[in-house]
């Protein structure tokens, strides 16, 4: 009885030292991923601050110099009329993504129809096609059609916004079809029964409980369209530069610091944009 006991206390410490390790590796695990994801985003940070141009470690001297200059530099290094350009091109896009994806979510979450699954594979499938395989799908496309129709189609904002359309149409499909699949169509037909419209009840009940999903749709093409460089170098043309394809051409010729200052505010403007939304609407449910 006595060997019994000691073997059934020797096996539960075993199993608590083995949990513990596992809540370890867990933690490691967790807070690493964290770490490789953040370190090169802080060190940007980092390097804005320091007082070598050239971006050498350790940092040596703290200065704001590369921020309070980053006015006169703006418009000379083409940054202004490059970040213009991608806020609307990255504004449009997310409205027509968003809106399309929010129709395509309703009718597949809400309808049973023939080829159904079909459908949500086609409109979802740019999630596994790389970004370069659609940038040049999307190129070949339109010098086909220059030759087959002979309508003469120039790289311009609207083929960039094309594509942007195209890849980032998944994501609110998925973050709108998230929120209705937890809506309570019990709601609208109590809304239709004293005495509501259809349309009444889509605009009144429907589209104010499923709009976090909407908001998170538009934020995360926002984000995506704004920080995309692959798709805009395949399908942007002379009259067009996008900021990630101007920040690219910098490397070679601006200092490491003055573009880490640019990337750092870069970087605010769009947590700031993430943070008030999620505090809003609590995008993040639906991310």
């Amino acid at each position: 009885m006595a060997t019994e006991d000691r073997s059934s206390g020797s096996d539960l410490r075993l199993d608590r030292l083995l949990e513990r390790a596992a809540d370890l590796g867990y933690d490691l695990l967790v807070y690493g991923t964290i770490v490789f994801l953040l370190a090169p985003l802080i060190v940007v940070v980092i390097i804005s601050f320091q007082s070598n141009a050239y971006a050498g470690w350790p940092p040596q001297g703290i200065t704001l110099k590369w921020y309070t200059t980053l006015p006169e530099n703006l418009a000379n290094l083409g940054v202004v009329s490059a970040l213009s350009a991608s806020v609307q091109l990255a504004v449009v896009t997310a409205v027509i993504s968003t809106t399309l994806g929010g129709l395509a979510a309703f009718a597949i979450v809400r309808y049973d129809f023939k080829y159904q699954m079909t459908l949500e594979t086609v409109l979802i499938s740019p999630l596994i096609y790389p970004w370069i395989v659609i940038g040049l799908s999307l190129l070949l496309l339109v010098g086909r059609i220059n030759d087959l129709l002979g309508v003469n189609i120039q790289l311009s904002f609207w083929t960039l916004l094309i594509g942007h359309v195209v890849f980032t149409l998944p994501y609110p499909i998925r973050t709108i079809g998230a929120s209705l699949q937890n809506y309570n169509l019990s709601l609208e037909e109590a809304a239709q029964n004293l005495g509501a419209t259809e349309l009444e009840s889509y605009l009144r009940i429907t589209l104010p409980i499923v709009q976090p999903g909407i908001l998170s749709g538009l934020v995360f093409t926002f984000v995506l369209s704004f920080n995309q460089y692959i798709i805009s170098l395949f399908l942007s043309g002379p009259d067009i530069k996008t900021m990630p394809l101007v920040l690219f051409s910098l490397f070679y010729n601006t200092s490491p610091a003055q573009l880490a200052a640019i990337a750092s505010l870069l970087m605010g403007g769009i947590l700031t944009i993430v943070l008030v939304m999620e505090y809003v609407a609590g995008i993040s449910e639906f991310m």
